[in-house]
């Protein structure tokens, strides 16, 4: 019942127009309710694990942000097919620089999952925070 609550507030912000970090954090909201809800975890775990997962998705959304704002920025341009030089590069840039940072990201939350979460559940988080939602 949460995890349809959650997915109706998602499209309800992306309905009325909400700015787009309210968006983001309604995403999280949902990813971290489909995560928790398919890991079928006791109370206990999951109140200690929600948290960490929360920390996660947070980070992981800042890494992944100043590509984002730069890529919806230059939208219009890179329909077009109509990006300069200098904005490939940026756009290339800030993209490697992301990959670069996320694996180091992904294991350190790792590690911190097991703190909490058997292994195989660790593993099943990071895959299941991973899944594309609709």
């Amino acid at each position: 019942m949460k995890h349809l609550v959650y997915i109706a507030t998602v499209f309800i912000c992306l309905a009325i127009g909400i700015p787009t970090t309210a968006q983001a954090g309604a995403k999280r909201d949902a990813r971290i309710a489909y995560v928790l809800k398919s890991l079928k975890l006791k109370s206990d775990v999951e109140e200690k694990f929600k948290p960490l997962l929360e920390a996660y998705l947070k980070e992981l959304s800042d890494l992944k942000d100043p590509y984002q704002k730069l890529k919806d920025k230059l939208e219009d341009a890179i329909i077009t097919n109509k990006l300069t030089a200098a904005q490939c590069d940026q756009l290339f840039d800030l993209k490697q620089k992301q990959e670069e940072q996320e694996p180091a990201l992904l294991r350190k939350h790792y590690a911190k999952f097991k703190t909490v979460l058997t292994t195989q559940q660790a593993y099943r988080a990071m895959k299941l925070s991973d899944d594309k939602l609709k």
